[in-house]
């Protein structure tokens, strides 16, 4: 499937390359996401453990960090991103 890809010696390991921004003011957008951390509109979203489906695909979620997010007050200026 486009999107994601499973190891086909572990079925359950899944590298993401799409990433759904879970609070904060990108909530619910899907981006080009896989590394630890992912930057939308300078602000810093961190990854998760947890997996979403998306238009049939499976997304890693990324959790807003509110201390990390010019939009509120916080930023680059913090070297946060």
């Amino acid at each position: 499937m486009a999107g994601w890809v499973s190891s086909p010696a572990n079925a359950s390991t899944v590298t993401c390359v799409k990433a759904v921004l879970s609070g904060g003011p990108g909530d619910g957008q899907v981006v080009a996401g896989g590394g630890e951390t992912v930057v939308w509109r300078a602000c810093l979203y961190e990854r998760t453990g947890d997996l979403d489906v998306r238009r049939g695909e499976q997304v890693r979620v990324y959790a807003h960090r509110t201390d990390c997010c010019e939009g509120y007050g916080r930023g680059a200026e913090d070297r946060c991103e």
